[in-house]
């Protein structure tokens, strides 16, 4: 209101802004319009006055509102209740052509007596946007809620045009101060920044004093501005409570953020002002501080030129030992401790000017220039030092080295190489160790001396400059010559050492080895023991059947292989060892020794080993042979049944013929088979090795480990016997066979009844004492079990008395039976052969063989030769037609058990792959085609020739006996037993 028509404009009250607001929260305006006779005058001056006014209250009332609130615009009441339509139609069409897009809402209130003039309904008149609206008082509530009109509306609006004109003077007031106070902020802020240059020490204490006079009284007449704008908004707040009661007005709410924004404004400028001020300062100081450090970089430059060279121009030796090099070493770090103080004061400049650059500060040109210089000036004093500290440490180490390195091979060269004693095999490997860990270290050493004489002599051979970059005359030849010397003496003396530590390390490494190798061979000998004991103790049993014994076979080739390498890497080391001390010329007594034990260890288990395997493979051929036995003795049975139903007589008697033949043969085999499981049950009952027995004694193992095996044995022999005796009964019970046997052969016939007779009458007393003999046996061989082998020579010859199947039979014992050799039964033939001569229906012998060895399965055809050698070979016993009453000799037993192993080593040797068994005929069954053609040509060989001789028998016995062999190295101790048993 600085315009004086403004002022009375506003004072003239011909348009109010009480603070109230519509219903849309837009500020009202209310424009009263006088009465038309108030107005009256000549040429309308007065009309024309009230209408400027009007404009100029509205425009002020436009002002003071925000932006945001002129854009949401003002709503005017016209109250021209006691006005004329015309002053009222002037006044609002003056209204919208000064407000413009400012007057949102337009209402016009009229006297009721003007609606009563209208002949049309107010209610049914449709309103347009931007038209005035005109209503009754009465209806003015519709837009502005009571509380919001002042009274003369009819509202409780409590509003006082004289107040808020005073409190409109005051604001404005202050805020032409406040932007006063603003602009001379910012111009003193100016002033006191002055230029960015840096300022020189000599102007600043100048400024400082100009310049804090007027920050101080600037500064106090923004506090006084700030304080009286907090004042005035105060008192705005305060008068505008108590007028509007729960809102405050629209302009007072604009004005406040105007104030408010114009305090923020100063504080701003303020704070710009003080940090103008602190920037002053700031700048003085720093040029203080640039000042210092010129000082600074001055002082230390011409110590390193002055005194620092000097300190470094009397010292160029490098010393001639250890302790020279240790004096200079000492002398050059009091230098350094001298020079650590010039250090620190270089690097806190270097510091501090870089920063003063890094904080923004202005460097003058001259200070960059001394900092770059005093830089240059201590690093090259710095590398010079460094050098000459390099130079020392290295002539120290060098030194030191060789020192060490010539009293290291001293002291080894007397300690291992001199003064040591091969024939301590224990301590060799630790005086190897001691010397390889002393020949490291002394390379080590030595590699170290030649780097550090050569680094030396690098050194000593660059030349020396001073902190200005100058090259001095510094003289180190004889230094250099020192150094070169000094190395030519340490690879001479490198040369002649290693010569004899390379000589002792080569004895003491073979040493090493004979110690290794003799004690691996003990480990050998011992682990020959520990397979020894476990062979006796889980390896010395035998089987029952065929199944548990390949695989018992299995294992126990498995064991033998184990400890035939065991002894093959005992001999390898012992062998090694042995020649390792010929080569180092040490007594070799404890290398044969060990050998002698290694030996004695390996033939003791390798004894039992093969006395093991000789009864299983014994065992196994015996089951299979006697399985076949009894399936041949089921078949002949069958076969008499069909003879009898036979009609044609000629082919009943060329098929008894042919049953009588192969009855003969087989019988002969079962008797064979029975002799060989009478020796097989004997050699079971005896223990493996004297070691076995004592361990049985101890309790260590049972006594009684083959015991179900010998039950086994005799259980076969048992089937087969009452398999022969069910053959024989159905022999003489055929009366078809009996008939046949009559025809042209009646004398022979009488002769063979005549010797039954006494025959049949005699086994069966013998039969009946056969068995109370075998039952007392056994009981017997039970009870001596638990005995040693020595001892059981009773219960074995009781056992020895089993009746064969010759005996047992039903039908008279024929020339080729068990009870007869081979020999005897080729005298005569059988007396159903008799008639062969007169009928060409019967087969050669010979065919016959041949066809039967053709049919034969190889484990036949081993088990007939072998039982063949057995019986040409005991030709020339005689015996009698009872074979019980005259025993076998021991040695035919053991003869019989090698005989057999023997003959069926090469058959039983490649088993390890034998065929699965899926039914009994399946045990007979055998895959080893090239062995049944060799003992077929054997066969045939001997059907040939006819009976061999005795020595052609000791001869066969030695070829068949390497043969079985798997062995080479125990073929001498089986041959031996193969002797002993032919004489």
């Amino acid at each position: 209101m600085e315009s004086p028509g403004i002022a009375e404009a506003v004072q003239s009250r011909a348009a109010v802004m009480p603070g109230g607001r519509d219903r849309e929260e837009r500020p009202l305006i209310i424009v009263p319009v006088p009465m038309e006779s108030s107005l009256s005058n000549n040429n309308g001056t007065v009309l024309i006055c009230r209408t400027d006014k009007l404009e100029t209250c509205l425009k002020y009332y436009i002002s003071i509102l925000s932006a945001e609130s002129r854009r949401q615009g003002v709503t005017v009441v016209v109250d021209g209740q006691h006005s004329s339509w015309r002053m009222v139609r002037v006044t609002t069409r003056h209204l919208a052509l000064v407000l413009g897009h400012s007057l949102m809402s337009l209402i016009v209130l009229r006297p009721d007596a003007f609606w009563d003039k209208q002949r049309m309904d107010a209610c049914a008149r449709i309103h347009r946007e931007g038209e005035p609206i005109y209503i009754p008082l009465s209806r003015l509530s519709k837009y502005v809620d009571t509380s919001q009109l002042p009274e003369e509306l009819g509202g409780t609006w409590v509003y006082d045009h004289d107040l808020w004109i005073q409190n409109r003077i005051q604001v404005e007031d202050f805020l032409k101060g406040a932007e006063r106070g603003a602009s001379e902020l910012e111009r003193v802020r100016q002033r006191i920044s002055g230029p960015k240059q840096g300022i020189r020490l000599s102007t600043a204490e100048e400024k400082l004093t100009e310049s804090a006079q007027v920050f101080t009284d600037t500064k106090h007449l923004a506090h006084k501005v700030l304080q009286s704008g907090k004042q005035l908004l105060d008192r705005v707040e305060k008068d505008a409570g108590i007028s509007r009661g729960a809102m405050t007005p629209q302009d007072t709410l604009d004005t406040k953020e105007k104030v408010e924004r114009l305090l923020e404004i100063i504080e701003g400028k303020l704070a710009l002002l003080q940090e103008a001020w602190e920037d002053v300062q700031k700048r003085i100081v720093d040029a203080k501080e640039v000042h210092a450090l010129e000082d600074g970089v001055r002082r230390v430059t011409d110590w390193i030129l002055g005194s620092g060279e000097m300190l470094l121009n009397a010292q160029h030796e490098v010393g001639y030992d250890v302790t020279s090099a240790e004096e200079l070493r000492s002398d050059h770090e009091a230098v350094e401790l001298q020079c650590r103080e010039t250090y620190g004061h270089y690097a806190e400049l270097l510091h501090k000017i870089d920063l003063l650059g890094q904080t923004g500060v202005q460097l003058q040109e001259d200070l960059k220039s001394q900092r770059d210089f005093m830089d240059f000036v201590c690093r090259s004093f710095a590398t010079r030092l460094e050098r000459r500290r390099n130079v020392l440490i290295t002539s120290a180490r060098f030194f030191r080295l060789v020192s060490e390195y010539f009293q290291m091979t001293s002291d080894v060269y007397e300690s291992l190489v001199m003064c040591n004693k091969v024939e301590s095999l224990d301590s060799a490997h630790c005086t190897l160790l001691q010397l390889q860990e002393s020949q490291i270290d002394i390379d080590a050493i030595e590699t170290a001396l030649v780097r550090e004489g050569e680094k030396l002599s690098d050194l000593l051979s660059m030349p020396v400059k001073d902190a200005l970059g100058r090259e001095l005359q510094v003289c180190y030849e004889g230094d250099i010559v020192n150094v070169r010397e000094i190395l030519d003496m340490t690879t001479a003396r490198r040369q002649l050492f290693r010569d004899s530590v390379e000589m002792q390390r080569l004895t003491l490494q073979q040493a090493t080895f004979i110690h290794d190798y003799e004690l691996d061979a003990t480990q050998a000998v011992q682990w020959l023991d520990d397979l020894y004991r476990v062979m006796l103790s889980t390896h010395s049993h035998v089987g029952c059947n065929v199944f548990e014994i390949q695989m018992q076979k299995d294992e126990h080739q498995s064991f033998q292989d184990t400890a035939k390498g065991t002894y093959e890497y005992g001999c390898q080391l012992v062998n090694a060892a042995l020649t390792l001390r010929q080569s180092c010329k040490l007594p070799l007594e404890g290398n044969v020794a060990l050998s002698h034990s290694l030996r004695q260890s390996w033939t003791r288990l390798n004894t039992a080993g093969q006395e093991q395997m000789t009864r299983l493979r014994v065992s196994a051929v015996f089951h299979r042979t006697v399985h076949q036995h009894c399936k041949q003795l089921k078949e002949m049975m069958t076969s008499v049944t069909a003879i009898d139903v036979e009609e044609d007589a000629a082919r009943r008697r060329s098929k008894t013929r042919k049953l009588f033949s192969n009855r003969e043969r087989l019988l002969v085999e079962v008797g064979r088979m029975v002799r060989l499981g009478r020796l097989l049950r004997t050699r079971l009952r005896e223990p493996l090795s004297q070691e076995h027995c004592e361990m049985a004694e101890r309790g260590d193992i049972d006594s009684d480990m083959n015991g179900l095996a010998i039950e086994a044995v005799s259980n076969k022999l048992a089937e087969v016997t009452n398999l022969a005796e069910q053959l024989d009964r159905a022999l003489c019970g055929s009366e078809s066979l009996s008939s046949a046997t009559t025809t042209g052969s009646a004398n022979i016939s009488k002769l063979a009844l005549d010797e039954n007779a006494d025959w049949y009458s005699s086994v069966l007393d013998k039969s009946s004492e056969s068995a109370s003999k075998a039952t007392a046996g056994g009981s017997s061989s039970n009870s001596s079990n638990s005995q040693s082998a020595g001892g059981n020579e009773d219960g074995s010859k009781s056992e020895e008395e089993f009746i064969t199947a010759s005996e047992c039979t039903c039908t008279p014992p024929s020339r080729s039976s068990s009870f007869h050799t081979a020999s005897e039964g080729e005298v005569t033939s059988p007396w159903w052969e008799g008639e062969q001569e007169g009928e060409g229906e019967q087969d050669p012998p010979d065919q016959e063989i041949k066809e039967q060895t053709a049919v034969e399965s190889p484990e036949e055809v081993v088990t007939s030769v072998v039982e063949n050698i057995v019986v040409t070979e005991t030709h020339h016993i005689t015996l009698s037609h009872k074979t019980e009453d005259v025993p076998l000799p021991a040695s035919m037993s053991e003869r019989h058990l090698h005989r057999e192993v023997a003959a069926i080593t090469a058959d039983e040797a490649s088993r390890d792959g034998e065929l699965n068994f899926n039914s009994n005929d399946a045990l007979l069954q055998d895959d080893r085609g090239a062995e049944s053609r060799d003992v077929e040509s054997e066969l045939l060989q001997i059907k040939q020739e006819g009976e061999p001789d005795i020595n052609d028998n000791i001869v066969h016995d030695l070829k068949e006996v390497g043969q079985g062999d798997i062995f080479s190295y125990s073929q001498q101790h089986i041959t031996r037993h193969a002797m002993a048993g032919v004489f």
